[in-house]
């Protein structure tokens, strides 16, 4: 089977059946590209990441095992946290509402004060913080706050992690799905996993050697994996869509597979390949472009509302 590359509308890729040939281009609003930031997936799991841990930390200052309530200068009426917890234990905690903001506060904490190029300062997400759990007076409140620290924090991440090039993000245990989390990919679809995109092999553009790989997919489900030039973050079907069109466009792979029996569709080697049918609609993957790939997939018969679902998501820095 030949996969090949098509641009697409972002309200088009969804609405057509996982089939067929692929789809002529058209018109999409520019958006602004998001700033650099780091998920909260990514801090709890590269503590060494964090001042004082080890000889590979970012971050300047800020410690995970900092206390929490003190660092932002709350109470624990106001952050639901212990007087003990650390910004790690907030981290660690799965759930929506506050427990989303404090989470995701951290995250944005860590981001802040690493040198990456996060859309706040440190003492900015201090306030913004405060002002979402009303410590002081502002436009904000748990779920906007929330909401401003993820879209900053799932901008991308620069920072790496087995493979400094590859950096999957949006996972499905962040509180954000719309039908429950799960322990790992994206949000759960019928099976009770959610799919989980990863990215192995060289990221040289010359050696064309990158695989994706979908795995925790349904069974028998047709599934096809797409890129955009920028993270996004949105609940979409029975998950989030957490790639955005950008000032481009989105662009899939098409046709779909099918999962078969070990729910598995693999994209690769010759992605690079693929994707020169769309380079005069700015969908070529070149030297040191950067591209965020997500797989949509059938999820018949879920618990869910939609029929549809995503996986969690990977940034790709495409090398020499």
């Amino acid at each position: 089977m030949k996969i090949q590359l098509a641009s697409i509308t972002l309200a088009a890729l969804f609405a057509l059946p996982l089939y067929g040939n692929p789809v002529p281009v058209g018109d999409d609003v520019p958006q602004q590209d998001l700033p650099e930031g780091c998920t909260p997936g990514y801090w709890k799991n590269h503590l060494e990441r964090w001042d004082n841990v080890g000889t590979d930390d970012f971050t300047i200052s800020v410690k995970h095992q900092a206390a929490f309530n003190m660092f932002f200068g709350v109470t624990s009426a106001e952050s639901g946290m212990l007087d003990s917890d650390t910004l790690l234990d907030a981290l660690v905690q799965g759930g929506g509402g506050l427990i989303a903001l404090n989470r995701h506060a951290a995250a944005a904490a860590a981001s802040a004060d690493a040198p990456i190029n996060y859309a706040q300062g440190l003492n900015e997400v201090i306030d913004t913080y405060r002002d979402a759990v009303g410590s002081v007076d502002g436009p904000l409140d748990i779920s906007s706050g929330k909401d401003l620290l993820e879209q900053q924090n799932e901008a991308g991440c620069p920072l790496g992690n087995e493979d400094p090039d590859v950096t999957p993000y949006c996972f499905g245990d962040e509180g954000d799905c719309p039908c429950g989390d799960t322990l790992s990919g994206g949000c759960p679809n019928i099976s009770g996993q959610g799919a989980l995109l990863s990215g192995a092999g060289s990221t040289s553009v010359l050696l064309d050697a990158f695989v994706l790989t979908t795995t925790q997919l349904p069974q028998n489900a047709f599934a096809l994996t797409f890129m955009g030039p920028s993270a996004g973050s949105m609940p979409f079907g029975n998950g989030r869509l957490c790639v955005s069109h950008g000032a481009t466009k989105l662009f899939r792979f098409l046709p779909a597979q099918n999962s078969g029996a070990g729910g598995t569709i693999q994209l690769g080697p010759g992605i690079v390949d693929m994707s020169h049918i769309n380079a005069s609609a700015g969908g070529n993957v070149t030297v040191g472009s950067t591209w965020y790939f997500q797989t949509y997939y059938r999820d018949q018969g879920s618990d869910c509302d939609a029929n549809f679902n995503l996986s969690n998501a990977v940034r790709v820095d495409f090398l020499p």
